[in-house]
């Protein structure tokens, strides 16, 4: 009988939040993630062009994050003009 560590077939569960945006959102919280170091990722796996998984303790910031991001992104008209 081998350990589950040493089993080819053993399953890792890991809990987290699916997270489907476009590919532009998507690109900037993988730079946000690779910003990061080690404990503090906050990403757990890149499912598709429209999907990530991300760790649920991290949701509430990550939308603050890419709010901030989205917001310095967005073209404001200077009223002088």
């Amino acid at each position: 009988m081998s350990s589950a560590y040493g089993d080819a077939y053993a399953v890792k569960m890991t809990s987290g939040v699916l997270v489907t945006c476009d590919s532009a959102a998507k690109q900037i919280l993988l730079h946000l993630d690779s910003m990061r170091d080690g404990p503090y990722k906050f990403m757990i796996r890149d499912v598709d062009e429209t999907h990530i998984m991300i760790k649920r303790e991290y949701v509430e910031e990550i939308k603050e994050l890419l709010q901030d991001e989205l917001e310095k992104n967005t073209y404001i008209q200077d009223p002088n003009l």
